[in-house]
């Protein structure tokens, strides 16, 4: 087995890009002087918030780097509180650009210069531009530490041209921000298969192993003639796993757990699942502990509506005749709040076909205050 290992905690030391500022430099009649590039520390990995405005508007930033080229990201209007998913497009030594997937025939885009607390450009989407300027800012929120780990191994070890199967898997470690009470629950509730004493490396290692060898004693009852009658790149398995933070204002926290896994046949399967806490009480949440009896419904109505919206569905269209499986969405576990709404996710195969992708829709909660308990609904 081959095996890579990368953590970065908030308070290691920094590692040194360079950057493409550079120093002004005096000129005269015969020489110019000697132009040096400044050198800005950026760290390997890290997770930041990230607070100011986009046009005007004051808009908050989640974002995660477990290694160069590697980031998690989301944002939102402080306004709207529904969270935008972004993938990274590019980074430079002193510049980030990050996509916003904003319909099947445009894209959102930031783009500007990073220093590793400072984000600011210019946003551009629907034909318009905006400048941003955002800047980390930790006030009320939780503090993470990142650790990363990629392996492998081949379904036959002493077979050069055996398939192959990869394991790699990015997690956020709770560090700080919070009382050491609140740190405990979040640990335990996030990785609740470490043992008192573990290091989250340690489970990730467990982890990777328990894949990997599962996954070779596929060797022991594989039919050989299938590794070379066209049908072994089935066996190159993969699975991935990524997680990144969504809302951190104390006492909410949320977390999205992406995972992507190939054991064989047409395609992979991927999904996003959120987890949200709630610090003050301690305690993961459910839709028990969000909503009150007899919730189903109207929030379900609510997300028809929601889905309407978002996909130009009109109103009085049956919503499984071309669109979703069934006529009606019933809201599943797979959600958050947050401090204007709750989204409701839904992966591949759960409502629609795989080729429509995860559904993720956003309820305000004017639209479903009467089944909403109290605590979780905006303080007026």
């Amino acid at each position: 087995m081959r095996m890579l290992i990368c953590m970065l905690t908030a308070l290691a030391p920094l590692c040194a890009c360079q950057s493409g500022q550079k120093k002004p430099a005096a000129l005269d009649s015969t020489a110019a002087a000697t132009v040096a590039a400044v050198k800005v520390p950026v760290a390997h990995s890290f997770y930041k918030q990230l607070k100011g405005t986009l046009a005007g508007q004051p808009v908050t930033m989640q974002l995660v780097k477990y290694a160069p080229g590697d980031y998690e990201a989301w944002y939102l209007y402080d306004k709207e509180g529904e969270p935008i998913g972004l993938s990274l497009s590019r980074e430079t030594a002193d510049s980030l650009i990050f996509a916003e997937f904003a319909g099947p025939n445009d894209e959102n885009i930031f783009r500007g210069t990073f220093d590793g607390s400072q984000f600011r450009g210019v946003w551009t989407g629907n034909e318009k531009s905006f400048e941003f300027g955002l800047q980390e800012d930790m006030d009320s929120a939780v503090t993470f530490e990142t650790y990363t780990l990629w392996d492998s191994a081949k379904l036959r070890p002493h077979d050069a041209s055996s398939p192959m199967a990869q394991f790699s898997a990015e997690i956020v470690w709770p560090s700080g921000g919070a009382d050491a009470a609140i740190i405990t629950f979040l640990r335990k509730a996030m990785q609740p298969g470490m043992k008192p004493g573990d290091m989250p490396l340690q489970a990730l290692k467990a982890s990777a192993l328990g894949y990997l060898s599962g996954y070779q004693d596929n060797s022991e009852t594989i039919d050989s003639s299938e590794l070379v009658a066209g049908s072994g790149a089935t066996w190159n398995w993969e699975s991935q796993e990524s997680q990144s933070v969504v809302w951190n204002k104390y006492p909410l926290l949320v977390i999205a757990n992406f995972s992507y896994d190939y054991s064989g046949g047409a395609h992979g399967n991927y999904g996003t699942t959120f987890d949200a806490y709630d610090l003050a009480a301690k305690k993961k949440l459910t839709a028990k502990d969000v909503f009150k009896p007899g919730y189903k419904p109207v929030v379900g109505a609510a997300l028809e509506k929601a889905f309407r919206k978002q996909f130009r569905v009109p109103a009085g269209e049956p919503l499984d005749k071309g669109f979703l499986f069934e006529p009606h969405i019933v809201p599943n576990e797979n959600f958050y709040p947050t401090g204007k709404g709750v989204v409701f996710n839904f992966i591949p195969y759960e409502i629609a076909a795989y080729a429509v992708g995860q559904i993720s829709l956003f309820v305000p909660w004017s639209d479903i205050r009467s089944v909403v308990q109290p605590a979780y609904l905006p303080k007026t």
